[in-house]
């Protein structure tokens, strides 16, 4: 039997694993506190000794309210990977603001970026999009806004030994180290709505915000690639490009401005470290593939089988060659809506789909959310496990 970093690694390299790998537990693919709280009290139930699984956690990502997952809780489910993430920047530029009113607790980033999360009943925080900082910028005003600091020396505390203990417990070393999405960053800061319309009525001002962000995260991954990249299996990169329907913007446009800075992203991956390119775009993302196989990524994520042209057979015949697939257990419908009969059902389809020769790993498409219950968490995860 093939211990987990090898089953991983067997199916990256397109090579039949003993069983489908497993993935629970990073930026994309873990789940909200929520649902988190739910399982751990399932599975505490379900046991002789409740506390094999604690209660207690810390919240690895405040916007989406992602908790840091607990190992027994990995052991129990039949987890494959293990995420390594940068450690806490140090610098004044990294330091969050925070306050409240009478509806909301508010959060500023190191970017400048405001969101707000309901003081009664609120998931998640969400941009406050009338506080976007460059909102009435233009290109000049980049030069004097207030970047934090890519090259903060927290950010390697502890990761090359973290990765060294995961490599040799035996599980893949995934590397989260998408600093914070550079592109969505982009219109995070200039706003959405403002941010697709410059495309086409300021393309200036998105070229120079584009590069000087984009340059920002090649200076991160290039000092803590060079601190721990010889010891990483995956590393997860991410922007989401594409809505359920098709690509956010036209393919035109996605070559002149987003394309190109993908390129000397990967580029500097590829060079600094042979792990495996891990890419992340929700949405029906199936018109963008060959453009982002064409600069490098080798595993698409989260394969958002509700969304159009995302048919996990077609996708399978037409990229297996160049592609793996991480994801696909549908989370709109199946998963918090469904039966456990229903779960398993979806599980054993995306299998036959996706599984021959390799070429993927399971887990959910993106967060499983608060409102999944545990019944079908555990139906999903052992199911996989013994299909």
């Amino acid at each position: 039997m093939m211990n987990s970093r090898e089953r991983v690694l067997a199916a990256l390299n397109h090579e039949e694993p003993d069983r489908v790998p497993l993935d629970l537990g990073g930026w994309v693919t873990s789940m909200h506190r929520i649902a988190y709280e739910n399982l751990v009290n399932y599975l505490r139930q379900k046991t002789d000794e409740p506390e094999h699984f604690p209660e207690d956690y810390e919240l690895k990502d405040w916007i989406q309210q992602l908790p840091d997952i607990d190992e027994s809780v990995l052991e129990r489910l039949g987890i494959d990977t293990r995420y390594v993430r940068p450690g806490a920047p140090r610098g004044e530029s990294w330091e969050l603001e925070r306050w409240e009113d009478a509806d909301y607790n508010y959060v500023k980033d190191a970017w400048g970026v405001t969101r707000k999360k309901p003081k009664d009943g609120g998931l998640y925080y969400d941009i406050v999009f009338s506080k976007c900082p460059l909102k009435d910028a233009n290109v000049s005003n980049l030069e004097d806004y207030s970047w934090p600091d890519p090259e903060d020396p927290g950010f390697l505390e502890g990761v090359r030994e973290k990765a060294r203990k995961i490599k040799q417990a035996g599980y893949a070393v995934v590397a989260d180290f998408n600093f914070e999405s550079w592109y969505e960053n982009c219109w995070y800061m200039r706003g959405y709505e403002r941010f697709y319309k410059d495309m086409y009525k300021n393309p200036e001002f998105v070229d120079a915000l584009l590069e000087k962000v984009s340059d920002l995260h090649v200076k991160f991954l290039d000092m803590i690639l060079e601190e721990v990249g010889d010891e990483l299996d995956v590393v997860m990169q991410g922007d989401d490009l594409a809505n359920q329907d098709g690509p956010a913007m036209s393919l035109e446009m996605y070559r002149k401005f987003v394309k190109p800075r993908q390129k000397k992203v990967f580029d500097l991956i590829k060079r600094k470290t042979d792990a495996k390119l891990f890419y992340h775009c929700c949405g029906s993302v199936k018109a963008l593939l060959p453009d982002l196989i064409d600069i490098g990524i080798d595993i698409i994520n989260p394969v958002q089988v509700s969304a159009k042209d995302m048919d996990t057979e077609q996708l399978k015949k037409e990229f297996d060659k160049d592609l793996s697939f991480w994801g696909a257990i549908d989370t709109q419908k199946t998963l918090p809506m469904g039966s456990e009969e229903e779960v398993k059902d979806e599980v054993k389809k995306r299998i036959d789909h996706l599984h021959a020769n390799g070429g993927y790993v399971l887990t959910s498409v993106h967060n499983i959310q608060a409102d999944v219950p545990p019944e079908n968490i555990v139906a999903m995860f052992d199911t996989a496990k013994n299909y």
